[in-house]
């Protein structure tokens, strides 16, 4: 078995697909980042007095602001390289490296579209995509190649459709198929020109939301089904296209929709689609034999490879299915949210703010906007994690103003997808004596109920 999927895994296949996705994927990450930086989201690093983190990444340094504009120009930059097939192995690792370091930086701007450029960067940068087509070939820096081993593919495949299933399998739960987020976030663009009468009507969001979990559901299937790929690829343009006019989304609906085209196709694909393969004709040559007659080319380092593909695919199978684990809805108490492909499944609102009990009994309360940027105090509110993470910095700022050591209590009052306020913390447990851990937070109280 293990020859066998060897053999798989190491075909040759034509390396043109790879090509278009090294130029697609460099390009829009750079432009990613360019749009960070001309809208200003670099603030969200450089102005708030504390930085939320992931619970293994507590460790890194806060970078300083000069840090912060060289990790967002040194991404675009990278990724223009990378698109262009310049120094491409240095590029790739450092598009790799600086959206990784930004993703890490701040877990408040938590997205998944950020975590899954992160995982796409680390990925290409293992893969020869400047083989061909790039100047690395131009400059003699690297052999040209025709073909690709098939796993540099397959895993981008396998990562794609875990993301389209994964985002499916979160909408089966009673909000989304009571067209509760759609309808909350559907609500205000009924001003839009245009379309905005059609997105304000009572029954669109239903529709979107049935047609949501239908698509994530099955569009990979029906993708790698040769007789259903057209149509599906068709839903895949509405889909994307969709998103880009009602939510607009940056550059991500448009990097899932040539990926999709990318990687769902016959890897000569780009030989045969008007315009583009006239390029590729000129610059990536076409394979001297078919692939059933190609040699099979197996580096010593394979087992290495084979392992490393198999235990990253475990995790990712895994990861997403950890907010089972927790009791309660994970769309409240947040436990397992991160890096399980839940996109756009709730909308909470609310308002918290924190009160500090000092040595002597005397009572401060703290607004968290003193310390934090708005878009971080908007996703403080709703996350059970993120509230601790403050509590602990309130009392450590105590501490060291000599004031210390207090108490901190949080009181709370959220809305999740429109059921009744109430508080998503005890507002009697002491925050500050409670660890930060992967386990239970037994303080979070229960979800309320659907009504």
């Amino acid at each position: 078995m293990l020859a066998r999927l060897t053999t798989t895994l190491f075909r040759p296949i034509d390396i043109a697909w790879l090509v278009v996705a090294r130029v697609v994927v460099g390009f829009l990450l750079a432009m990613e980042m360019a749009g960070s930086l001309a809208l200003g989201y670099t603030r969200e690093y450089i102005e708030p007095k504390f930085h939320f983190s992931y619970l293994f990444f507590s460790w890194l340094p806060h970078w300083s602001p000069p840090v912060i504009i060289g990790l967002h120009l040194g991404a675009i930059a990278a990724g223009m390289a990378v698109a262009a097939g310049w120094r491409y192995r240095w590029a790739a690792v450092t598009l790799a490296l600086c959206y990784t370091l930004l993703f890490l930086a701040e877990q408040t701007r938590f997205i998944n579209h950020f975590y899954l450029y992160c995982l796409v960067a680390a990925m290409l940068a293992l893969m020869p995509a400047h083989r061909a087509a790039s100047a690395d070939v131009r400059a003699g820096r690297v052999l040209p190649a025709d073909t690709t081993p098939a796993w540099t593919r397959y895993l981008l495949l396998f990562q794609l459709s875990l993301v389209y299933f994964y985002a499916g399998l979160a909408k089966l739960n009673a909000d989304w198929l009571m067209a509760r987020p759609l309808t909350v976030w559907l609500a205000p663009k009924a001003t839009y020109p245009i379309i905005g009468e059609l997105l304000g009507s009572a029954a669109v969001p239903w529709v979107m939301s049935y047609a949501g979990v239908a698509f994530d559901l099955l569009v990979a299937p029906l993708l790698l089904w040769r007789r259903t790929r057209p149509w599906a690829f068709g839903a895949a343009m509405f889909f994307h296209i969709s998103n880009v006019l009602v939510f607009g989304l940056g550059t991500f609906p448009w990097f899932s929709l040539l990926i999709t085209g990318a990687l769902f196709f016959p890897p000569d694909w780009p030989r045969h689609l008007p315009y583009l393969r006239r390029w590729i004709a000129a610059r990536v040559p076409q394979p001297t034999e078919t692939a059933s007659t190609l040699p099979l080319q197996v580096p010593r380092w394979a087992p290495v490879l084979l392992a490393s593909l198999g235990l990253y695919a475990a995790v990712q199978l895994l990861v997403p299915l950890r907010h089972f684990l927790y009791a309660g809805d994970v769309h409240w108490t947040e436990e397992g949210h991160h890096f399980a492909w839940h996109m756009m499944l709730r909308a909470k609102s609310g308002s918290l703010s924190y009160r500090v009990v000092l040595p002597n009994g005397d009572t401060d309360i703290v607004q968290p906007t003193t310390y934090l940027t708005r878009r971080q105090v908007s996703k403080l509110i709703g996350q059970p994690d993120a509230i601790l993470q403050f509590a602990h910095f309130l009392a450590e700022d105590y501490a060291r103003r000599g004031l210390g050591p207090v108490a901190i209590y949080a009181d709370s009052q959220v809305q999740l997808n429109r059921r009744p306020n109430r508080p998503i913390v005890s507002p009697t447990v002491n925050l500050a004596a409670e660890p930060r851990t992967l386990g239970l937070y037994e303080w979070i109280t229960p979800e309320p109920p659907l009504q």
